[in-house]
């Protein structure tokens, strides 16, 4: 049978107690800093989640979805599946893998289940677990997010920022949204116009009154 990756990857041996608190509590502070992380690029998170940055986050879980569960080669065999061994050879074969997943329409998926089912068959139960995967791993973040933003409630953390400084930021944050959007082909994000408007409120804004 085709070999499946029932553990992490990546995974450290843990030799004592002590030792496994310590990989613990590592990985904590890996969570807290990505929750930093996010809360500084995404303005409102965890309270907001915009559609761009889930989907970012979302490619970054399914990598490591991905390593956890290795692509299976199959020998399709009149429209069967059949796994194949390390070594084994067929006429007809299809690697199946997370990538392999995902690259289907959300249409397309739809389909697939008239279209070919047994494919489906495998399809479905990778995308499901993925799916579920990536949500927990939102919530995992949104959790932590919302710890830090109860402790800045206990002036933990510096001061809120006057607005004035604030003007910087969201502008800049706007330009990278502005650029992200052109390269997806947003034809309504024009990084010159956005520019030169930013220029045009600067000599606004920084003029004496």
């Amino acid at each position: 049978m085709a070999k499946q990756a029932n553990t992490p990857v990546v995974s450290d041996e843990i030799v004592s107690l002590k030792d496994g608190a310590y990989k613990q509590a590592s990985a904590n502070d890996r969570v807290v800093s990505v929750a930093k992380y996010v809360m500084d690029k995404v303005k409102g998170f965890p309270d907001t989640l915009p559609d761009e940055a889930k989907a970012e986050l979302t490619e970054g879980y399914r990598l490591r979805f991905g390593e956890n569960n290795p692509p299976v080669t199959y020998a399709i065999v009149d429209d069967h599946y059949i796994p194949l061994a390390d070594g084994q050879e067929a006429k007809e074969k299809a690697i199946i893998s997370v990538h392999f997943v995902f690259s289907f329409s959300q249409q397309q998926y739809g389909r697939l289940k008239n279209d070919n089912p047994y494919l489906y068959d495998i399809v479905k139960p990778i995308r499901e677990k993925c799916i579920t995967y990536c949500s927990n791993r939102v919530n995992d973040l949104k959790r932590q997010a919302r710890a830090l933003l109860k402790t800045d409630t206990k002036g933990n953390r510096t001061a809120t920022l006057d607005f004035v400084e604030r003007v910087p930021k969201v502008l800049d944050d706007l330009d990278a949204k502005c650029k992200v959007a052109k390269e997806r082909g947003d034809t309504s994000a024009d990084l010159e116009k956005y520019r030169k408007a930013v220029v045009a409120f600067y000599a606004v804004w920084n003029a004496k009154k």
